[in-house]
């Protein structure tokens, strides 16, 4: 796992050396290019998929909130039913327009908070659909998570999913070594990654946001050895899926 830091981010030196040499003189650059590119098809799939199931659940609790009228106390209930019906999510809240914390599914009543300079807060309100957010430490709980966010109109508030990052790092985990992923914003910002300690550099962003393709695989080049990057652009919500393989530069390049 330290190889991949070093191989998509920030070290200078190789770590592993022999272990990637190894790795790529039993394993065909073709079938690496293969096993990168379907694991970034899969991931794609598994995020799309989880983003859907919240996007349904926050649309059913709108017209339930909206038609219904519930009490406060039957809300909680239904929202912490839905959270336990979704894989991977810890708790919804409902938010007002001005940030206040109006409903939380795990916590009656609902903690007095205003979360208006929340980052996902605030894209929801700026942006239409379903708002990834990138993935930060609770200031009370001191847990990870990553945010799922849309506004709601007809209730003038914001449905946010907090969700594992663990969860969003399943597909990543997509082979034994020398290889791992991310989750990215269509602006950059990193929601999840595996290893979970990477830290993407600015220079490998740049280059994936660069791309007019919605897909792709590209060599990206370090000192000593090379990395196979696969992305793909989702189509449907606002997010860049990639995976990587550390090669050796023994290899042919592959063709961008």
């Amino acid at each position: 796992m330290r190889l991949l830091l070093c191989t998509l981010l920030t070290c200078s030196q190789l770590v592993w050396g022999s272990a990637v040499a190894s790795a790529s003189s039993h394993t065909s650059l073709s079938a690496l290019e293969t096993d990168t590119n379907r694991a970034a098809d899969q991931a794609l799939r598994h995020t799309e998929s989880l983003a859907t199931a919240i996007s349904f659940a926050f649309d059913y609790l709108a017209t339930f909130l909206g038609e219904a009228g519930p009490p406060p106390l039957v809300i909680q209930a239904e929202l912490q039913a839905t959270t336990e019906r979704i894989d991977g999510a810890r708790s919804i809240l409902v938010v007002g327009r001005d940030g206040e914390l109006l409903h939380d599914a795990f916590a009656y009543p609902a903690p007095s908070v205003n979360l208006a300079n929340r980052h996902y807060i605030r894209n929801a309100l700026e942006k239409p659909g379903l708002q990834f957010g990138e993935a930060i430490v609770g200031r009370t709980s001191g847990v990870p998570f990553a945010p799922l966010s849309v506004f709601k109109p007809s209730l003038d508030a914001v449905f946010t999913a907090i969700i594992d990052p663990r969860k969003l790092r399943e597909p990543l985990n997509w082979c034994m070594s020398l290889c791992g992923g991310a989750i990215l914003t269509d602006t950059g910002a990193v929601i999840a990654a595996s290893p979970p300690e990477t830290v993407l550099s600015e220079d490998l962003i740049s280059k994936i946001l660069e791309f007019e393709e919605s897909e792709g695989l590209f060599r990206y080049e370090r000192a000593s050895f090379g990395v196979l990057v696969a992305f793909r652009k989702s189509n449907r919500f606002p997010i860049i899926v990639i995976t990587s393989r550390a090669i050796t530069n023994t290899v042919s390049p592959v063709t961008e």
